[in-house]
């Protein structure tokens, strides 16, 4: 008899230790959930579902810095998909400045040319600390790498109220780098930053004569933008309008049509 009830008694016992263990599991399961789905918001950047973008976007906004932990580490992990890591460079464009801490982490990238475009535009956003990290990327054997770095020089002085000597002067001597689409860049944002007609409008005017035929254009666009500053250059965009090359044709008739508007 009490050896059939300590047998039941045991029994008892062992069905209430596993429907512990049971229930214990249960209760975890919802916090390695979110533990593994915490960082979601970086990958949903990439996402082709703008629903999703524009959520991990507030998400990120929400975080601040808080986010840059994540980003960081998804930045330096060597084992980061090269999506993924695009998606962190995204979210510190989207933190801009207070991504800063993150600058040293964006360079390493920042010379691989296929992260040098989202590299450089999450620069861009980051203020005059970020100028230098370009300014000695310009300078890089990658033709890639100096153009998109010039590109984010050029948007940097778009954006914020930073020195422009520090950028146009970069800018200028870019003109004369050995590829046609680095100096593309440069004579584009010559005619978008115009900080100094001075120096930007001659160095604009050698640009019309120019090897390459979309360098040409580029810069009479550009000088059509300085609108009578450019006064200077007239010479040179009539004899630009019979450029061999029907685009530099237009945009050198078109620049010559808006400065004289604009004088009178």
């Amino acid at each position: 008899m009490w050896r059939f009830v300590a047998v039941l008694l045991a029994l008892v016992a062992g069905i209430g230790t596993a429907m512990w263990y049971y229930r214990s599991a249960d209760a975890v399961i919802p916090v390695r959930v979110a533990a593994r789905n915490d960082d979601r918001w970086i990958d949903d950047l990439q996402s082709r579902n703008p629903k999703e973008v524009e959520a991990a976007t507030a998400e990120i906004e929400s975080r601040g810095t808080a986010a840059l932990p994540i980003i960081r580490h998804t930045l330096q992990d060597d084992a980061s998909s090269e999506e993924r890591r695009k998606a962190a460079l995204k979210a510190c464009a989207i933190l801009g400045v207070r991504a800063s801490e993150a600058i040293p982490d964006i360079a390493s990238l920042l010379s691989d040319e296929a992260y040098a475009a989202e590299a450089a535009l999450a620069l861009s956003f980051m203020g005059s600390a970020a100028v230098p990290v370009l300014k000695e990327a310009v300078d890089d054997d990658n033709p890639v790498v100096r153009k998109e770095a010039l590109r984010s020089l050029g948007k940097l002085r778009e954006r914020a109220s930073i020195d422009p000597q520090l950028v146009l002067p970069t800018l200028i001597d870019e003109l004369e780098d050995s590829e046609p689409e680095v100096r593309v860049v440069a004579v584009t944002y010559l005619g978008i930053v115009r900080d100094s007609p001075g120096k930007a409008v001659p160095a604009l005017t050698t640009a019309l004569g120019d090897d390459d035929a979309s360098v040409r254009a580029a810069a009479a666009t550009a000088l059509g933008a300085y609108g009578p500053a450019a006064q200077s250059a007239l010479p040179a965009l009539r004899k630009a309008v019979k450029d061999p090359d029907e685009q530099v044709q237009r945009e050198a008739g078109r620049a010559i049509i808006t400065i004289s508007e604009k004088q009178t």
